[in-house]
């Protein structure tokens, strides 16, 4: 498996550029990746014809190597916008235990991506607690306590769920 996650640059590091060369420079085109969207607003990206909802996957085939460096150029320019340490997660091939052909451009490592729902590109997220005391709910490893009504039948989240969540993640990771 290889994967690449896109964030702001840190300083002295490689840029997303570099790290698409080493990471995808050898794989035969087109090639397809699934792409997981790790930020809260809706991302699209022409070069693959890809419209992704926020925190959400889908599968994207870039026809040669030109139209992924484009890509992941116009990646890193919206994560640097954004101050995302994590904007998009590019993966090649199966899950390994090993993590072989790991690349990371941003500040730090990220969470793996939430579960998908059935029949939808939406995480979903599982139900801590539920009663008279707390709505506890879990996403992608932060726990949080969102409004009953920011969470669908089906799990998965409205936007004021989607924004809870993100203060939650944010709150966790100034904790560490």
């Amino acid at each position: 498996m290889t994967r690449l996650v896109i964030g702001r640059p840190a300083i002295g590091k490689a840029g997303a550029n570099e790290a698409a060369k080493q990471a995808f420079s050898g794989a035969e085109f087109p090639l397809t990746l699934t792409v997981t969207n790790k930020m809260t607003v809706v991302l699209s990206l022409p070069e693959a014809g890809i419209k992704l909802r926020p925190l959400a996957s889908g599968v994207a085939t870039f026809r040669n190597f030109d139209r992924l460096q484009r890509a992941v150029s116009s990646m890193e320019q919206i994560a640097r916008l954004n101050n995302a340490k994590a904007l998009v997660e590019l993966q090649a091939g199966e899950d390994d235990e090993a993590g072989e052909g790991a690349f990371e451009v941003g500040d730090e490592q990220t969470a793996a991506p939430g579960t998908e729902g059935a029949g939808t590109n939406e995480p979903k997220v599982a139900v801590v607690q539920d009663d008279d005391e707390a709505f506890v709910v879990e996403l992608q490893g932060v726990r949080f306590e969102p409004s009953r009504n920011q969470v669908r039948e089906d799990g998965t989240l409205t936007a004021g769920g989607l924004k809870a969540f993100e203060q939650a993640k944010a709150a966790a990771e100034g904790e560490k």
